[in-house]
């Protein structure tokens, strides 16, 4: 049975990676990817690049081809760190997708770079006690920018 630095070995023999610098000079020159976002909504929600496409790492191979149908055109693919990029490129590349890249360094090394991000708009604020539903999506949201804030300090202090 095969480990997981096994599988990430195998992946990095098959995918070819850039820094984030990279992606960002490849964008800069007029190069236009699909760039696929393969983090959690959580995630998503605390910023992603510009334009990119978001498909939950656990969700990629049911949802791909319906997402990114032309599998000729280029697909930068990251997550967080690195490593999910790495393996959710490698399952694109086996769906028959011709030329996948991973961003080695992933959101938190674009997000350190203090490179161009977005986000979501917050949630609807709402005071109505007969929608908690949007009480709650606010409070998740503001929980997930707050943490975000946290590991920012952390690393920063690192």
């Amino acid at each position: 049975m095969k480990s997981r630095d096994d599988l990430l070995s195998e992946a990095r023999s098959e995918i070819p990676e850039m820094t984030v610098q990279e992606v960002h000079d490849h964008l800069e020159c007029g190069a236009s990817p699909v760039l696929l976002d393969v983090r959690e909504q959580e995630e998503w929600e605390s910023g992603h690049l510009r334009g990119a496409v978001h498909v939950p790492r656990g969700r990629l191979e049911a949802e791909a081809e319906s997402r990114i149908p032309d599998k000729s055109r280029e697909v930068v693919v990251y997550c967080a760190g690195g490593v999910r990029s790495l393996l959710a490129a490698d399952s694109l590349k086996e769906l028959g997708y011709e030329r996948v890249i991973s961003m080695a360094g992933g959101y938190e090394d674009w997000a350190d770079a203090d490179l161009p991000s977005e986000q979501p708009p917050p949630p609807e604020e709402s005071d109505d006690l007969d929608r908690p539903e949007l009480l709650e999506a606010e409070i998740e949201h503001l929980e997930n920018r707050i943490s975000r804030k946290k590991q920012q300090l952390k690393r920063s202090k690192q």
